[in-house]
């Protein structure tokens, strides 16, 4: 069994009955928190660390912009994540909703220029996991993998889109990441 904790995309919040958590929830147990991606990174990242008991989680996985989240998370605690069609650069991705707007819970937000300029680019120095959908209509999945197939095991599926249509498909694959994490980087279940 696997210990996860969730870091969901922009304007979106944690639903332990959401598709892609109760697909994950088959490998183990899904914890998250919901996450204000309008308040600076360093308080985004300081939220998450307070209301996340990370002494028990195995792999951190995000979306998006919790991709991006569950990376530089992982990378600072020493976690194994699972990135899924993240955000390479936020203050690029996160450019086009300045201003305000409307999340999918119909909640408005306001998202400055100041706060967009406080992101910087996914962290590169991780134990990670990539999950990309070729056919993202909003993060290029073809440099992505690019980008980050030096850094990190990439893992590109035909089709999809931005949401993520390979959960059920990729299950294996996080199985396996966390258990070569475990037996080579010394990262072990709680």
């Amino acid at each position: 069994m696997i210990n996860f904790f969730y870091c969901h995309g922009f304007a979106s919040s944690f639903d332990p009955n959401k598709s892609k958590v109760q697909t994950l929830a088959k490998l183990g147990p899904v914890n998250g928190c919901d996450i204000d991606y309008t308040q600076r990174a360093d308080e985004v990242i300081s939220h998450v660390i307070e209301l996340g008991d990370f002494a028990n989680v195995d792999v951190i996985v995000g979306t998006s912009m919790g991709g991006w989240l569950a990376a530089e998370l992982g990378a600072s605690l020493g976690i194994p994540f699972v990135a899924i069609n993240p955000s390479l650069d936020p203050s690029n991705t996160l450019g086009k909703y300045i201003g305000e707007g409307m999340d999918f819970q119909g909640k408005p937000y306001t998202l400055t220029t100041a706060t967009v300029a406080s992101y910087y680019p996914i962290a590169k120095n991780g134990c990670g996991l990539i999950l990309l959908d070729e056919a993202d209509e909003v993060i290029d999945a073809i440099n992505t993998r690019q980008v980050l197939k030096g850094h990190y095991d990439v893992r590109v599926f035909e089709g999809g889109n931005h949401r993520f249509a390979h959960m059920e498909e990729a299950l294996p694959l996080i199985d396996a990441f966390q258990g070569r994490a475990e037996a080579v980087y010394g990262f072990g279940e709680t």
